[in-house]
């Protein structure tokens, strides 16, 4: 439609829901929640009002909100991590003397434990020898026995569990140590000034992975993810997209239990870098809330980086 005189200081200029545009300098209140554009007397965009958010806007901004705390204690759970390994170790000698004395340590309490067990079996082999003796002349074995063999047995099932609780803390070990020593080489590999950027861009990495968000690190690159981030919305949701900014891709809420709703929204960090974050809403059902805990949602949710970059990479 034609645009009026536009004689007042300030106009408003909306879309309803049936695509037609109205100008006016007052608002209706029945479609007050709709975006408009405030214009000023020469008609020119001054400034944009947003719609009203519905409430599945608003819950899933607590769910963001909620997400980008918990990237912020990963990167700092990181970033604590390396120091910690920096100010302790002095080279890869250090850590491995560290770890072959922990493991030490635990292989001792292993065989502590190993020499306990075969006191325990001898023990019960001698008494299963009593009762087999006392049945052989005839007599009934007597309680005192039949308990003793009771509880040299919960004894043994006991110590093989001790046993078997040691053999993991000593893998855990291990593979703590060997991810450490991993690390601690590529923190100290070339140049000792780069190491704070290394923490700072691995922590992060971190936490992307762990989340299922992509961190933007230029504009042009931000707004190619964004549109791969729409594609990745459609690939995985099993509703359709209802609400498209370019802040936010929604998609609309579960209907049933094995629905899985995808958004994804773009937000500005402490450190003035962008970053997409991915979020993954099943319906509100047993079925849902099992389909949110499961596998296929944790390998979408870590694969969301990595078709982002994927998909960078041949553009």
């Amino acid at each position: 439609m034609a645009v009026p005189s536009l004689v007042a200081a300030k106009m408003y200029r909306w879309v309803d829901g049936n695509g037609n545009i109205y100008y006016s300098d007052k608002v209706p209140p029945q479609q007050s929640k709709l975006e408009r554009k405030v214009l000023n007397e020469h008609g020119r965009v001054i400034e944009t009002v947003d719609a009203a958010k519905t409430a599945e806007q608003f819950a899933l901004e607590q769910r963001l909100e909620l997400l980008r705390q918990e990237q912020e204690k990963i990167i700092a759970q990181q970033k604590s991590n390396d120091k910690v390994l920096l100010s302790t170790f002095r080279n890869i000698d250090d850590l491995r003397l560290t770890l072959n004395g922990k493991l030490n340590s635990v292989n001792a309490h292993k065989r502590m434990l190993e020499d306990a067990l075969a006191t325990l079996n001898d023990n019960l082999a001698s008494v299963r020898s009593k009762a087999a003796q006392e049945e052989r002349k005839g007599k009934s074995v007597s309680p005192s026995i039949l308990k003793l063999i009771s509880d040299t047995e919960n004894e043994i099932n006991n110590t093989d569990a001790q046993i078997a609780k040691v053999v993991e803390q000593y893998q855990e070990i291990q593979s703590k140590f060997d991810k450490d020593i991993e690390r601690f080489i590529f923190l100290t590999q070339g140049n000792r000034s780069n190491t704070q950027t290394l923490i700072d861009e691995t922590a992060e990495t971190q936490a992307a992975n762990v989340l299922g968000l992509f961190n933007c690190f230029d504009r042009k690159a931000c707004d190619q993810a964004w549109e791969i981030a729409r594609q990745f919305v459609l690939l995985h949701s099993t509703t359709q997209i209802n609400f498209d900014t370019e802040t936010l891709i929604m998609s609309s809420d579960p209907k049933i239990g094995s629905d899985l709703s995808l958004s994804v929204s773009k937000s500005k960090r402490a450190n003035d870098k962008t970053s997409i974050f991915l979020d993954i809403r099943c319906h509100h059902s047993t079925m849902g809330t099992e389909l949110c805990l499961s596998e296929r949602v944790k390998r979408i949710r870590q694969s969301f980086m990595p078709y982002i970059e994927s998909k960078l990479s041949k553009l």
